[in-house]
């Protein structure tokens, strides 16, 4: 595999070979499961205690706590992604940043449209399961033509899809009235921003295949579980986007 900048964090070498502590697929899938009990389980908790939180007041305060997770979760896969000795703590601190996102989020949409929040932890488990069942039998390995296709047409389609979004924001603050058929942009739109999500978990797994068959340390697992986590939860609010506005779209009221 053609090396890439980020790959070149990665500490790797041959002497990782005779030891036993060198990343594997198992480490990677360990650890990504840990960071994602960690930010299911906040979630879990924040949507419980959400509505408890609005009706004393403190929507105020949880608000700016959501504003301040969300800027340090940033700043944590940043450190986490470049820096392979910080990428553990960095990436149980998003966990913990993006669980209190998640549950806001959930919640709140579980009160426009009950169910959206199963629907969409199924529908992304089963775009991972597809995708890695894909990727493994070699059907979008690196250098497949389908897999070269996949990615042009996400990444173009990422690009009219963010036009798109400013176009209609910027007319939105315009004062420009809309109908129902913007809602079909903005579905199509959405459609292609999951899309694209899906299309990093190759990525995802390009890299955790790099790491172990060039020996890198463990460390590294924590790097590659964290980008995984990175996608898997991208990819759960874009499906909940989608969802709501497949809904808005198709409500008579």
């Amino acid at each position: 595999m053609r090396q890439t900048p980020l790959f070149n964090n990665i500490d790797t070498g041959a002497q990782y070979f005779d030891e036993a502590e060198h990343a594997t697929i198992k480490g990677v899938s360990l650890k990504t499961t840990f960071l994602l009990a960690i930010t299911i389980t906040i979630a879990i908790v924040t949507a419980i205690f959400l509505p408890t939180i609005a009706q004393n007041g403190g929507m105020g305060v949880f608000v700016g706590v959501l504003l301040g997770a969300a800027i340090i979760g940033f700043i944590a896969v940043i450190v986490g992604r470049f820096s392979e000795r910080a990428s553990k703590y960095a990436g149980v601190i998003y966990s913990l940043c993006e669980g209190l996102f998640l549950g806001a989020l959930t919640r709140i949409a579980e009160e426009y449209l009950p169910g959206v929040g199963f629907i969409a932890m199924a529908a992304t488990l089963t775009i991972f399961g597809v995708m890695l069942l894909l990727y493994s039998t070699g059907f979008l390995r690196s250098g497949s033509k389908v897999r070269r296709a996949l990615i042009a047409i996400a990444f173009a389609g990422l690009a009219i899809a963010l036009v798109t979004t400013l176009v209609i924001l910027i007319m939105n603050i315009s004062g420009v009235q809309f109908d129902r058929s913007v809602l079909a942009w903005l579905i199509i739109a959405e459609a292609f921003f999951l899309v694209y999500g899906v299309i990093t978990l190759l990525f995802n797994f390009d890299e955790a295949n790099y790491i172990v068959n060039t020996g890198a340390s463990k460390n590294a697992e924590w790097s590659v579980a964290l980008g995984l986590q990175v996608s898997l939860i991208y990819i759960y609010i874009e499906v909940i986007r989608l969802i709501i506005l497949i809904a808005a779209a198709t409500d008579r009221r």
